[in-house]
């Protein structure tokens, strides 16, 4: 079967959605699927035997923030969108099937139906825009990340999706030796190294666990692995509370490099308060064996569960943050527990092939 994986920030973004894209297509590689991902024009690059992937030029939603677009956020992102077609569609057509991992792809389905190709729509988080419902209907199945975003999109879409959870390369993301090295180039000789991986977005909380580390004592340090629109407000933020030493802004990681700097934290934190919808980043931490803390948000039951694979604290409160904090960088063996327990759910749960097998069965139904 011919799969295209058709998804513009796979090949210009780095993100938990592109990741799938990009681990996805490596096991349907391995089940013997011809497989091609289409994405815009941009510098990402993760090379993989078998696979083909075609970048193509399309208009930067920034670039569209004028006139009665500066505030639409979302048509910005469906204009982006558009702007990829044309030159994407005479690849699309000669797809099997094409599977798409954001709403405004959903353009897409009315067009390929009339060549009697199925579009699959993967839903990994809360984009709506007027008029997606009834591009829906004619998208062939509706999978989901994680059982809260299976909710979500059947009370907007009215249709039941299957779900297909995030998937870890447990290769990859592993229990590693502390590189002591390494931990003193982020933060000298700190007592406790939180580290906090994504992108730098508003909805993400680093704002909070920014406030959270002010009310821990200084042998607490916190590193950001990623980057994004707001790192230079929490750097501006972590000036003003006066502990800009104890903030290290790390920026984007290699994919490669990732799972050294997971085994120099103490703890793995997850501050998201909206729009999270599974929480791959704290999976891969999980997998790597390490302890981590995720706020109330639904949209990280899958993975953490209080007191079982991690801890919780009440979402947008650092003061809460901060007790939870202290609480388990006190007690390494109740660290240890959640450490392990973590790591055992996501080798039963999220192994890539596992993902690939429940993606497989969708396809096959259709097919």
């Amino acid at each position: 079967m011919h799969i295209i994986h058709y998804n513009l920030t796979t090949t210009s973004k780095v993100g938990g959605v592109e990741s799938f894209v990009w681990e996805l297509a490596q096991q349907q590689i391995r089940l013997g699927h011809r497989v091609t991902l289409v994405g815009g024009n941009g510098s990402i690059e993760r090379p993989m035997p078998g696979l083909r992937v075609l970048k193509f030029p399309f208009i930067a939603r920034e670039r569209l923030a004028w006139g009665p677009l500066r505030r639409a956020y979302a048509w910005r992102k469906l204009a982006e969108r558009l702007s990829l077609l044309p030159r994407a569609w005479p690849i699309l057509k000669t797809a099997n099937l094409v599977h798409i991992h954001k709403p405004y792809d959903l353009v897409v389905a009315p067009l390929l139906k009339r060549h009697g190709i199925p579009t699959i729509y993967h839903g990994h988080g809360e984009d709506f825009f007027r008029g997606d419902v009834q591009l829906m209907n004619l998208a062939a199945a509706l999978l989901s990340c994680s059982s809260y975003n299976a909710e979500t999109l059947q009370g907007h879409y009215g249709r039941a999706a299957t779900v297909v959870y995030n998937g870890v390369d447990l290769e990859h993301f592993r229990p590693l030796a502390p590189d002591p090295n390494l931990r003193q180039a982020i933060a000298g000789d700190a007592k406790w190294l939180l580290v906090h991986p994504g992108r730098m977005m508003p909805w993400k909380g680093q704002h909070d666990a920014i406030t959270a580390l002010s009310l821990l004592d200084k042998n607490y340090h916190l590193a950001f692995l990623g980057d994004g629109e707001t790192r230079q407000a929490l750097a501006d933020y972590a000036q003003q509370l006066g502990i800009a030493d104890r903030i290290h802004l790390l920026g984007t990681i290699a994919h490669s490099e990732l799972p050294r700097y997971l085994a120099c934290a103490d703890l793995v934190l997850g501050t998201s308060y909206t729009s999270e919808t599974f929480g791959m980043a704290l999976a891969e931490a999980q997998a790597c064996g390490k302890a981590v803390v995720a706020s109330s948000w639904r949209g990280y039951d899958d993975v953490v569960q209080a007191g079982s694979t991690g801890e919780r604290f009440i979402a947008q409160d650092p003061a809460d943050l901060a007790r939870v904090i202290a609480q388990l960088c006190a007690d390494a063996g109740y660290r240890e527990l959640l450490a392990q327990a973590g790591r055992q759910r996501v080798q039963q749960l999220f192994p890539w092939s596992a993902v690939a097998e429940r993606v497989e069965a969708v396809y096959q139904s259709i097919i």
